[in-house]
């Protein structure tokens, strides 16, 4: 009985690693660059502010806006107030503690036509996150406009 308790044990500690992994969901590189220019700045003391952004070609404006704003909401953030006019979206991200930390992000039209999103998150010092969890999730607010 001992042995094959252990057997089972050990057979669920290999297939452990490989079931949690099959569990991620993916980020789909869209070729924008997004993930490679993400900026982070600060530290655990001080806070840190991370910023993404993408340019976006052949798209409204309007689509472009009404894209990102169903990327945030996506990404499970509240109190979401989009402004299409002046391309300004605030919204929270809920945190441990009943805290919450803000999400700005901007949909700008540039001189060439194109539309530049800019996705800026920030966490107070004392938080903790992972950078790459972070810009995962801002790149995917940043590229939703060109998906």
């Amino acid at each position: 009985m001992t042995q094959t308790r252990i057997l089972m044990l050990a057979l669920a500690a290999t297939l452990a690693p490989s079931l949690a992994l099959a569990a991620r969901t993916p980020v789909v590189d869209s070729g924008s660059g997004c993930l490679q220019n993400l900026s982070v700045s600060g530290g655990f003391t001080t806070g840190k502010q991370f910023l993404a952004s993408t340019e976006h070609e052949g798209v409204s404006y309007a689509d472009a806006f009404r894209k990102t704003v169903a990327a945030i909401e996506a990404e499970g953030m509240l109190s979401i107030s989009p402004n299409e006019q002046t391309g300004y979206i605030a919204a929270e991200n809920p945190v441990r503690g009943g805290t919450s930390v803000p999400l700005r992000t901007t949909v700008r039209r540039q001189d060439d036509g194109g539309i530049r999103v800019e996705v800026r998150f920030s966490i107070k010092g004392g938080q903790m996150t992972s950078n790459k969890a972070v810009g995962e999730g801002l790149c995917k607010i940043a590229d939703a406009a060109s998906l």
